[in-house]
């Protein structure tokens, strides 16, 4: 069906969409660092073109509203450009996004998350639960996670083979290849590191706020990888339509 952005809708046609039953998008991103060869917003970049692809699938006009582009990411937040909220501010901050969607009028809002450090996912559940009508896609979790690959599953998916092939299918534009080829593939245990006691990436051995291997991304793979992921977000919209 048709995807309206917000951003540029009349509060009328907002509320006639909602009236028609149409479900409320929520990109959430986050403000990063990615390597030297990916920009500070790809989080964002990726969760907005999950919603893309999605209403194009739904049966259901869709409305995406203003992306999320900040979060709780403590552990780039030695990296210059990053910016980071601590739990309870970013709680109350998506709490009050959604609260103010749901208010409006829609009865289903999906929240598309693609920021994946733990503790900021649990911020994510922890808003979509406090409001009623908000569904929360998790695509780490089976069956998806293990199709996503061994790097999504094991090695922290961060800035690697799976984020910066995402990108490349999303916006190549954005990603410096020459930057991407040059770099050395990064096999750590991410989230091994992290339940070590790791705080940063630095302390995970990330000095460049990447791992895994970005230089073996492809835009073919990424297409994949958003096929895996836009299934996912679809099953989990459509069942909250059920």
């Amino acid at each position: 069906m048709t995807l309206f952005d917000a951003r540029h809708l009349s509060w009328p046609k907002t509320r006639a969409l909602a009236q028609a039953g149409a479900v409320a998008l929520l990109p959430v991103g986050s403000t990063e660092a990615h390597g030297p060869h990916l920009p500070l917003s790809v989080d964002v970049v990726i969760a907005e073109e999950v919603c893309r692809r999605v209403a194009a699938r739904l049966s259901r006009d869709c409305v995406v509203f203003p992306p999320v582009t900040y979060a709780l990411t403590d552990f780039a937040a030695p990296f210059p450009g990053t910016v980071t909220l601590n739990a309870d501010v970013a709680r109350q901050m998506l709490t009050g996004i959604l609260t103010g969607i749901v208010g409006g009028g829609f009865q289903t809002v999906a929240v598309v998350n693609h920021h994946l450090e733990p503790a900021h996912f649990r911020v994510v559940h922890d808003a979509g639960k406090a409001v009623k009508g908000v569904v929360v896609p998790d695509h780490r979790r089976a069956p998806t996670g293990p199709l996503l690959g061994h790097e999504f599953m094991h090695g922290g998916s961060h800035a690697g083979r799976y984020e910066t092939s995402l990108m490349l299918a999303a916006a190549p534009h954005l990603v410096d290849v020459a930057a991407m080829k040059s770099l050395p593939a990064l096999e750590i245990d991410l989230p091994g590191a992290i339940k070590g006691g790791a705080k940063n990436f630095l302390e995970c051995g990330g000095a460049d706020a990447y791992f895994g291997a970005p230089a073996e991304a492809t835009a073919e793979e990424g297409e994949r990888l958003f096929t895996l992921i836009t299934d996912a977000t679809l099953a989990s919209i459509e069942s909250a339509l059920s």
